[in-house]
């Protein structure tokens, strides 16, 4: 079982830019949750609308290329008043910043089954590197359909959103955001 493929999940590059084939990420199956620290309670951002390409060599995952996009104004808190300020112009502001980008720089194996997965993370229109941890969680072909190929990534990391020009909150809301992706794809 190869684990690079995992990473390639994370990143957005077009098809075109990278040799290989062409992978989908699977909507309902993928998602971005963030935890923001407040005064000693956890919110949970969850981003379920993304989307992006993705180009794959399963013999090859050195060469993966990924662009992602995720929607901020789809971001879901389950209370509607904490969504409202998640949304605003304090926190992510959506009308100024609509998506949040991903490209995929590197993978790098570091076991059978986990990998490093090196990018560039775009939040309030800075781009800054991230560096996530994947495992896979999935990797085979699809179930009810023989020709195609699964593979599917738990991916973790944070992001000092300090390093984006944000310090709303500080220090009652922590700078540092720890980030859990679990990212679908499907072989095209």
């Amino acid at each position: 079982m190869r684990v690079l493929p995992l990473l390639i999940l994370l990143f957005f590059l077009p098809p075109a830019a990278a040799p290989g084939a062409t992978w989908e990420i699977v909507p309902g199956a993928t998602r971005v949750e963030v935890d923001v620290h407040w005064l000693g309670r956890v919110v949970t951002l969850r981003f379920d609308r993304l989307w992006g390409s993705i180009a794959f060599d399963r013999q090859r995952p050195d060469r993966a290329r990924a662009r992602i996009t995720v929607d901020a104004r789809r971001v879901s808190t389950g209370l509607a008043v904490v969504d409202a300020f998640v949304r605003g112009p304090d926190y992510l502001n959506v009308e100024t910043y609509p998506t949040i980008g991903f490209r995929l720089d590197r993978l790098v194996r570091t076991s059978q089954s986990t990998a490093d997965v090196l990018g560039q993370l775009t939040l309030f229109g800075i781009t800054r590197p991230i560096s996530l941890q994947a495992q896979v969680f999935r990797y085979g072909p699809t179930p009810g359909a023989p020709d195609r190929f699964d593979a599917g990534f738990d991916l973790t990391g944070a992001v000092d959103r300090r390093a984006f020009g944000h310090t709303t909150g500080l220090p009652q809301i922590d700078a540092t955001l720890p980030i859990r992706i679990r990212l679908l794809m499907r072989s095209v």
